[in-house]
């Protein structure tokens, strides 16, 4: 691990991977990060945000090509989505989690039920 964004950027690999921006905190973020750092070698996860509002200032540095997101911040996000949609610099997968429900939610509106590190693997 190593790389800089404000002390929370984490890099695992320099292979030709998926660039993902977490958007989550606490015993979520460090299950996900676990998670994607032992069964996703293609994923190389740039940067790691708080909230929307640090995400929206790494995303413009970082360029990630994906962000997961806790769903809880789902409302904040998607109200800014339709005005970054054209900014070059957006993602274009955004992927929302619901652990209590075990869905993955795209941001363009595909569920994916019955989660598995495969399945989320599968949505990027």
């Amino acid at each position: 691990m190593g790389g800089e964004d404000g002390g929370k950027m984490l890099a695992y690999n320099g292979s030709m991977s998926t660039r993902v921006l977490l958007v989550s905190r606490g015993m979520f973020h460090d299950g996900l990060v676990r998670v994607l750092d032992a069964q996703a070698a293609d994923i190389e996860i740039v940067g790691s945000a708080e909230n929307w509002d640090e995400a929206k200032a790494l995303i413009e540095r970082l360029q990630p090509e994906a962000i997961i997101a806790d769903y809880r911040y789902a409302e904040e996000m998607m109200a800014d989505m339709e005005q970054m949609a054209h900014d070059a610099a957006m993602p274009g997968k955004i992927l929302f989690i619901i652990l209590d429900e075990n869905k993955i939610i795209l941001y363009q509106r595909k569920q994916f039920t019955d989660i598995t590190i495969d399945r989320l693997i599968e949505a990027l």
